[in-house]
């Protein structure tokens, strides 16, 4: 199947391999599902109990051909203005003792552009875990080539995969070494285990990986594996309404990150950080919407961030954010 082919269809959901079990899945017809949705979308600003459910006319896997053709000329334009000024107000906050950690986000322009261009370029030097694109019922459209799991659930079981720490290729042993980037990680890792307790059987949350590095085609991220037993009865839904929004897209202690981030922050993220799954019997898989494009009435915006601690320099924060555009700029060997 061709990306173009589904551009004419009015709702859809084309979801990559670590959705599907290694295979592309493309769910047709897309209707508003209250009750067993197989997929759930939470925008970054939704409670968790209030995700948007969706079910499908049809779910079939697919063999996607990518290659297609990629935006000429895509422009990127960061929207950054002020971002060492938050820096530094939310190192001040550190130091009161306010907040630990903050998840600081900006948006990009990006030139206009179809939402099989973007997945096309988002896929050329590989396909991210979590590719997506979806065209929801209320014609929203996201593309995204998110590398993070937010959690998945299997039967009784859940894991979720919080990511923090980002360096260029060929930063390695910075990114291994680097006391700042382990103890973001260490205070998300804490975070997200805090939160899986309250749907999990006592004494059954555990942390199964410290860290870890992953390799993408234009970064180097660092991850932690936390795993635990649920509840009887709790379904992803309840997953859902107890982790999101993601601690590794918000800060720690999570409410005052949000009290700043609503502060600093002159937009909403909408699906930008939010959470994207599928849910199929006893098995669920959630992605965290980062490296996420979404359709606005003046063209496509995408947002890019990093956890700001009180080590934090501004220009270092910049440039992880310009790393971590990467993943628009395949094609442009410098900005890899």
């Amino acid at each position: 199947m061709k990306l173009g082919e589904l551009e004419p269809l009015s709702s859809f959901a084309l979801l990559g391999p670590g959705f599907g079990g290694g295979q592309w899945l493309l769910l047709r017809g897309l209707r508003p599902a209250a009750a067993d949705p197989t997929l759930v979308f939470a925008p970054f600003e939704a409670r968790g109990a209030g995700a948007l459910g969706f079910a499908a006319d049809s779910a079939r896997p697919c063999e996607v051909e990518l290659g297609g053709p990629a935006p000429r000329g895509l422009r990127v334009t960061l929207l950054a203005d002020g971002h060492a000024e938050k820096v530094r107000r939310i190192r001040e906050a550190i130091a009161c003792g306010d907040v630990y950690q903050v998840c600081l986000t900006v948006r990009a322009q990006l030139s206009d552009a179809t939402g099989a261009e973007l997945l096309s370029l988002m896929c050329e030097r590989g396909v991210p875990r979590f590719a997506a694109w979806v065209r929801f019922p209320d014609g929203g459209e996201l593309v995204s080539a998110s590398p993070e799991l937010f959690f998945e659930t299997n039967g009784g079981e859940v894991h979720s995969e919080p990511m923090k720490g980002t360096a260029r290729p060929a930063g390695k042993e910075q990114l291994e070494t680097s006391e700042k980037e382990r103890a973001e990680l260490a205070m998300i890792t804490d975070l997200l285990r805090n939160d899986l307790a309250q749907v999990c059987r006592p004494k059954t949350v555990r942390v199964a990986c410290e860290r870890r590095v992953i390799e993408l085609p234009y970064a180097l991220q660092a991850v932690s594996d936390v795993v635990g037993r649920l509840d009887q009865g709790a379904t992803p839904l309840d997953v859902l309404a107890s982790l999101h929004p993601g601690g590794s897209v918000t800060g720690a202690p999570k409410r005052a990150a949000l009290a700043m981030i609503r502060s600093l922050e002159p937009t909403p993220r909408g699906a930008y950080c939010g959470a994207l799954g599928l849910w199929t019997g006893e098995r669920s898989t959630f992605s965290l919407l980062i490296r996420t494009a979404a359709r606005a009435p003046g063209g496509w915006s995408y947002g890019v961030g990093g956890g700001i601690v009180y080590d934090s320099d501004p220009q270092a924060e910049l440039d992880e954010l310009e790393t971590k555009l990467g993943a628009l700029r395949c094609r442009t060997p410098s900005a890899a």
